[in-house]
């Protein structure tokens, strides 16, 4: 195929691979549930996670179009794996203490901001750059206030490590982006 196509045409394949992967989560929790009671999904617990793989798929799919680079085509899968992961580790097990804990309403609300503050800045290389590198930097900020907030309580230094490497994953991509356009 001619380097012409947009990537979301070139990348049919993924798409459709991404999509499945999506439904199949869904089923290896239903399969899950007929094996072994760890799992204990409700009907409202299948409705949020298919709203979240929906909004997670459509946000990729956004993505694919408004690519215009592979830089930036990596810079916003990084950005919504983030986004999904940020949202699913914080309400299912918390990203510090339990889901319960008030200090991970702040990673929701940064969460939140970035995707405005993307949506103000037109999802353009430049401003989402920086975006994801503040997300990066807010997440081990976000450990010391819990430190401060929770004394005697251990912030998750490795679970935050890793998403600040994700935040800035993405906010490389985009720098590199940024700087091939000009």
């Amino acid at each position: 195929m001619p380097d012409t196509l947009p990537f979301y045409r070139r990348l049919a394949g993924w798409r459709i691979a991404g999509w499945s992967a999506a439904a199949a989560l869904l089923a290896l929790s239903a399969i899950a549930m007929q094996f072994t009671n760890e799992v204990d999904w409700t009907g409202s617990d299948f409705v949020f996670a298919a709203v979240l793989l929906l909004v997670t798929g459509l946000a990729a799919e956004g993505g694919l179009r408004l690519a215009r680079s592979w830089p930036q085509l990596i810079g916003f899968a990084f950005f919504t794996f983030t986004a999904f992961f940020t949202i699913w580790v914080n309400l299912a097990v918390g990203i510090i203490g339990s889901e319960d804990e008030a200090i991970n309403t702040g990673f929701l609300v940064l969460l939140l901001l970035g995707i405005v503050a993307s949506a103000v800045g037109l999802f353009k290389p430049r401003p989402m750059s920086a975006i994801t590198g503040v997300l990066s930097v807010s997440q081990l900020a976000m450990g010391l206030a819990a430190m401060r907030a929770m004394p005697g309580h251990q912030a998750e230094w490795g679970v935050l490590l890793m998403f600040a490497t994700l935040w800035l994953g993405a906010s490389l991509a985009f720098r590199r982006d940024a700087a091939q356009v000009g």
